[in-house]
């Protein structure tokens, strides 16, 4: 090699040849700093995640409460449309059982436990939650806001395997609950009272285990669909590779963020219930003499109850969304190096 070639040449380290010099990068003039996004682009801390949530929420209240809102009138609309059905169709064993008061009780004990069953079972709704506002998000570490529209257009061949993710979760928890209750029922059958309430107890305390442990570890499945656009297979195993560290730590995040969520809307809703309640008696005894008015009062409680409880519901899974996707993204951060790609491309933006 030559002298006169020797500043325009440079050795391959791969092959130990000589090549050309590669060009120098083109020198770039001085740019404004990346805008500080709602999110930190670095690793959050155990209360950084919690807040996070709530961040978002205001940040982004059209994308998480009004999908939220959206998801939860559907499935609403749907367990009335069912309650209904199952009412009419065993109508007659309903108004026998106003004639026992034992039976009366027993009854409203189960329901009470299944309305109980029944919430735990909404977490599936969550998965299909999170990957209506992974884009918003994933955007939101640049400080940019995502509507309800442009993270629905985002979801673009997505969406119809976020629903069979949600009703495959959906379906392995109920699936996980008959097949706990199963020996409760065979207890029943055989006469044996006392061992079908021992074994009730326990396939309580089994199923509310088996719940946690299992969704926990499939946190992120609508997520990674989302964001990652895998299929529902491929999500399960991604979440499950995401969540084989830092369970304890994505355990109390999760579960204490659930916890004291539920408690602030209820802290919220509770004086509004008994508001109404008490505007109700008051209504009903100040119209005895009219029937038709006790009717539409009746009518009037039970339509602001149930909108009541439908919107501390939305407000509830929006947050505990929020807080699966963000931290989604920690864990990317931390076991995979997320935050250099958040940092590198929001510099070449």
């Amino acid at each position: 090699m030559g002298r006169s070639n020797a500043w325009t040449s440079e050795v391959d380290w791969h092959t130990g040849r000589w090549q050309m010099r590669s060009p120098s990068p083109r020198r770039r003039g001085w740019r404004p700093p990346p805008p500080r996004g709602l999110l930190p682009k670095r690793p959050l801390t155990f209360i950084e995640a919690l807040d996070s949530g709530f961040r978002f929420l205001r940040f982004a209240p059209g994308l998480s409460i009004g999908s939220s809102l959206i998801v939860f009138t559907l499935w609403s609309l749907l367990l009335t449309a069912v309650g209904t059905l199952i009412a009419l169709r065993f109508l007659p064993f309903l108004n026998d059982l106003g004639g026992n008061e034992d039976a009366l009780n027993g009854f409203l004990l189960l329901a009470q436990l299944g309305s109980a069953a029944l919430s735990l079972l909404s977490l599936g709704l969550a998965h299909l939650l999170s990957g209506l506002i992974a884009s918003g998000t994933r955007a939101s570490f640049g400080a940019r806001k995502t509507t309800l529209s442009q993270g629905w257009r985002d979801l673009a061949g997505r969406r119809m395997r976020l629903i069979l993710a949600t009703l495959l979760m959906s379906g392995i928890n109920l699936g996980l609950l008959l097949a706990l209750a199963a020996p409760t029922a065979l207890f029943a059958l055989i006469d044996s009272p006392v061992a079908a309430i021992v074994w009730a107890g326990i396939a309580a305390v089994l199923w509310a285990l088996a719940l946690l442990w299992l969704n926990l570890r499939l946190s992120f499945l609508g997520a990674a669909i989302a964001v990652e656009g895998l299929t529902v297979s491929a999500g399960l195993r991604r979440s499950w590779r995401l969540t084989n560290r830092g369970f304890w730590r994505l355990l109390g995040q999760l579960a204490l963020g659930y916890f004291l969520s539920n408690q602030l809307v209820q802290l919220v809703i509770s004086p509004l219930v008994l508001i109404v309640t008490a505007v109700l008696g008051v209504g009903i005894a100040t119209t005895e003499d009219s029937p038709a008015a006790q009717v539409a009062i009746g009518v009037v409680a039970a339509g602001l109850l149930l909108g009541l409880t439908l919107i501390s519901s939305a407000v509830l899974f929006a947050y505990f969304s929020c807080l699966v996707t963000v931290c989604f993204f920690d864990q990317q951060m931390r076991t995979e190096g997320l935050d250099l790609v958040l940092i590198r491309s929001e510099e070449e933006s």
